[in-house]
C-alpha cells in the first residue's frame, strides 16, 4: 500500500516495533539482579518492499523477527561443569574439616597428650610399683585415655551416618529438581512448536540443569525444540516421555531407578554426591586406622599385663575387637582394686620394688610393631616384642593418622581455592555475555523512545494530511 495510507501503516509498524523494544528493555532492567537470567533484545528487519511502477520498491516498515536470548552454550556448559567440581571438592572439604576437629591435634586435648600421659603413668609406676596411688593413676589415666578415644569412634561414626544422610538429601534434590526439569521440557516443547521463543523458560531450564549437574554431574543432550535430556552414568534420567529417579543405601552407593524399576548402581565424576562420598571414604578410612591402633595397644598392654596369657588378667577389656576404639575399656576389676595391675615380673605381685612389667608397657610406645598383630613376636623373658622394621611405633601410627588427615585436608582445600577462581572466571565471562548492563539498557531505552516518539510525530503529520485531503479538499 502506498500514499497516506501506506505511510500511516509504515508508522504504526514502527510504533509497534519500538513498542516492543521499550517492553523487553523494561523486562532486562527488571531482572537486572535475577540470578541466571541472560539478557534479550529484539530483533528488528524491514518489511517486504512494495513494487511500485514507474517508481520502485517503496519501503513498508518494519518487522520483528523475534526476541533474541544473548547467551553462549559453550561458557554456560562449561561453567556447569566446574561448578559441579567445585561443588564436589567443597562437599568433600567441609565433611573432612569436621573429620579434622575430631583429630584436635596439636591440643592440649587431643588423643596425641592423652596417648603420652598414658605411658608417663606406666612410667611413673615402674619407678614406684610399691605405691598404690601409682597404680591408681595407671588406671585413672587409662580411663580418660580411652574416654578420648572412644569419644573419637563415636564422632566418626556419627560423622559418618551424617554424611550417609546428605547424601540421601541430595538424592531428594535431584529427585525434585529432575521431575521440574521434565514438566520445563512439555512447556518449552509446547511453546517451540507454535513458533515462539521461550526465552525466560530456557533460563530456568539452564539453572535447573545447573542444579542437576552441582549434584551429580550430569550429561545434557537437547533436541531442536529446546528440551533437555539428562542421563547420569549413560543411564537415561530424564527423557521425552519418561522420568528416572536416583536412590541411595546405607553405605553412600547411588543408583537409579528406571520408571520401569529396574535398579542399576552408578558411579558419578562430579558433583556435591561425588564429594560426599569422597569424604565417607576418608571417613570410614580413618575409623578403621583408629580402631586398628585402638586394637593394636590393647592387644600389646595385655600381652605384657598378662605374660602372653598367663594370668587372666587383662588391662583392657577388648572383646570381639570389632569397632575397637569405641569400645574398649579398662578391666572393671582393676577399675574396683587398682592394686591387683601386675607392675613387676611376678604375677603375683609378691616381689616388692619389682617395676619391671610396668616398664616394659612404658616401652611399648619406642616399640615398632606391624599392624597386624596377630604376627607380632613376644618373649616372655625380656617381657617384649619383636621390633619389626617395616611397622611402626604406637606414637608414629598414631602421628601418621593425623599427619595423613592432614595432607588430605589440605589438598582439598587446594582444589577448592583453584576451582574456585576457575568459576569466578567463567562467571565473569557469562555475565559479560549474557549479565544485564544497566547503562547499556538506560541508552537503549532512550533509542526506543525516541525512535517512538518520531513514529509518533509521523503518524500525527499523516493524520493532518489526511485531514486536508478529506475535509478541506473535498475528495
Amino acid at each position: 500500500m502506498t500514499g497516506l495510507f501506506g505511510s500511516l501503516n509504515t508508522a504504526t509498524s514502527g510504533l509497534r516495533a519500538q513498542q516492543t523494544a521499550l517492553q523487553t528493555t523494561s523486562h532486562n532492567l527488571s531482572n537486572a539482579n535475577t540470578d541466571g537470567y541472560s539478557r534479550q533484545r529484539v530483533t528488528m528487519n524491514a518489511a517486504m518492499p512494495q513494487d511500485v511502477a514507474g517508481v520502485g520498491y517503496v519501503g513498508t516498515g518494519v518487522q520483528i523477527s523475534g526476541v533474541t536470548r544473548i547467551t553462549d552454550d559453550y561458557v554456560t556448559t562449561q561453567l556447569q561443569n566446574e561448578e559441579a567440581s567445585l561443588s564436589r571438592y567443597t562437599q568433600k572439604s567441609d565433611v573432612l574439616g569436621q573429620l579434622e576437629a575430631i583429630y584436635n591435634e596439636p591440643s592440649e586435648t587431643g588423643l596425641s597428650k592423652q596417648l603420652s600421659e598414658f605411658f608417663v603413668s606406666w612410667s611413673n609406676l615402674a619407678s614406684n610399683p610399691e605405691l598404690a596411688t601409682s597404680k591408681t593413676m595407671v588406671v585413672r589415666q587409662s580411663e580418660t585415655f580411652l574416654d578420648r578415644m572412644n569419644h573419637m569412634g563415636n564422632q566418626m561414626e556419627g560423622l559418618a551416618q551424617d554424611t550417609v544422610r546428605e547424601i540421601e538429601k541430595d538424592v531428594l534434590d535431584f529427585n525434585s529438581t529432575a521431575e521440574q526439569l521434565h514438566g520445563l521440557n512439555k512447556q518449552i516443547f509446547n511453546a517451540t512448536v507454535k513458533g515462539q521463543s521461550p526465552n525466560d523458560l530456557l533460563d530456568q531450564q539452564d539453572r535447573l540443569i545447573g542444579k542437576l549437574t552441582e549434584l551429580a554431574g550430569v550429561d545434557v543432550r537437547r533436541d531442536g525444540t529446546g528440551r533437555a535430556f539428562i542421563t547420569l552414568d549413560g543411564n537415561d534420567v530424564v527423557t521425552e516421555n519418561s522420568l528416572g529417579q536416583l536412590t541411595s543405601d546405607s553405605e553412600g552407593q547411588v543408583s537409579i531407578v528406571s520408571e520401569e524399576g529396574t535398579e542399576e548402581a552408578v558411579t558419578l565424576n562430579k558433583g556435591s554426591m561425588k564429594g560426599l562420598q569422597e569424604a565417607l571414604d576418608v571417613v570410614n578410612e580413618k575409623r578403621a586406622d583408629l580402631d586398628t591402633f585402638a586394637f593394636n595397644l590393647a592387644t600389646a598392654v595385655n600381652t605384657i599385663h598378662t605374660d602372653g596369657g598367663e594370668s587372666d588378667l587383662a588391662f583392657f577389656n577388648i572383646g570381639s575387637g570389632e569397632n575397637a576404639a569405641q569400645s574398649i575399656s579398662v578391666n572393671q576389676q582393676l577399675v574396683d582394686d587398682p592394686t591387683k595391675l601386675h607392675a613387676g615380673r611376678s604375677l603375683a605381685n609378691d616381689v616388692a620394688g619389682d617395676g619391671s612389667r610396668a616398664k616394659a608397657i612404658a616401652d611399648l610406645q619406642n616399640t615398632s610393631l606391624g599392624t597386624d598383630a596377630g604376627e607380632w613376636n613376644y618373649s616372655k623373658d625380656t617381657m617384649s616384642f619383636e621390633n619389626d622394621p617395616e611397622g611402626s611405633s604406637l606414637f608414629n601410627h598414631y602421628n601418621e593418622m593425623v599427619t595423613d588427615m592432614g595432607i588430605i585436608k589440605q589438598q582439598s582445600d587446594n582444589m577448592v581455592a583453584n576451582q574456585t577462581d576457575l568459576v569466578a572466571l567463567l562467571e565473569q565471562r557469562r555475565e559479560s555475555m549474557s549479565g544485564v548492563d544497566i547503562n547499556e539498557e538506560v541508552v537503549n531505552m532512550i533509542r526506543y523512545q525516541s525512535a517512538f516518539q518520531a513514529n509518533s510525530r509521523v503518524i500525527s503529520v499523516v493524520s493532518e494530511m489526511l485531514d486536508t485531503l478529506i475535509n478541506r479538499t473535498g475528495v
